[in-house]
């Protein structure tokens, strides 16, 4: 064999070995990137969760009587989109919150005519509840699996505006007491006075660092004026979490 189909064959194996390794390499990256997608759904998953449980748990009344039925249309409301939720049925857990939300205006309508302004009172602070998984199931469904080609997240970082990426996303966090504040609110201590004590700063100053995340879109305030991650925020404390035990 000549010299020059020598070389020729050895370009040809070295070409296709570039192209095996390429596909290998996108395989594992795929994999990787459909796992940190299950955890992002997990964690937001089990926020729902607890939050839901914990109206149940803390909800008292004077009548114990009609405290145990509460907890029980209360829990009964929300098995249905709890179980699709933990099962990954995105679209019909956002139904099933639809449809408890109709069944609690009608338990809501009934507790009115009877004048009983407490259990209006509890009715409305579920409702507040519902709305707020509402919408975090209803970003929930539209995420999708960020499992790309290698060449996808190239063309990505390729793409991505500094100036934009930092005023949006970084800018918002470099502050070590936003961070308190979100892993706060994570934990269900969602409150002013709750965030004051986690950060250990109040008034103005607290209230500073609160309209930064509302004005980036990390945390949104609900009717009852409790702060609520949006998806965007747990997304981004997920994977800070995860960075820092990988830097740790």
């Amino acid at each position: 064999m000549r010299l020059d189909d020598e070389v020729k064959e050895l370009r040809l194996e070295i070409s296709r070995f570039r192209a095996e390794t390429r596909q290998r390499l996108e395989v594992i990256e795929n994999e990787v990137n459909k796992q940190v997608a299950l955890n992002y759904n997990r964690t937001i998953i089990d926020y729902v969760t607890k939050m839901s449980q914990d109206i149940v748990t803390n909800l008292n009344c004077d009548r114990p009587d009609e405290e145990a039925f509460c907890k029980s249309q209360m829990t009964n409301l929300q098995s249905g989109y709890l179980k699709h939720l933990d099962s990954g049925s995105f679209q019909k857990a956002y139904a099933s919150i639809e449809g408890a939300q109709v069944k609690l205006g009608q338990l809501k309508e009934g507790f009115r005519r009877d004048n009983r302004v407490r259990c209006v009172a509890c009715i409305e602070s579920e409702n507040q509840l519902l709305e707020s998984n509402k919408h975090l199931v209803g970003q929930l469904r539209l995420i999708e699996s960020p499992a790309v080609m290698m060449s996808d997240n190239i063309s990505a970082i390729d793409s991505m505006d500094p100036v934009r990426t930092n005023d949006l996303i970084v800018n918002p966090l470099s502050n070590k007491t936003r961070l308190q504040i979100l892993q706060s609110i994570y934990r269900g201590d969602n409150r002013f006075t709750d965030l004051s004590t986690c950060t250990g700063i109040e008034g103005g100053q607290l209230l500073y660092h609160i309209k930064k995340l509302l004005d980036s879109q990390y945390v949104y305030q609900a009717e009852n004026k409790d702060y609520v991650l949006t998806i965007k925020g747990l997304r981004v404390l997920v994977m800070l979490a995860q960075l820092s035990q990988e830097i740790a």
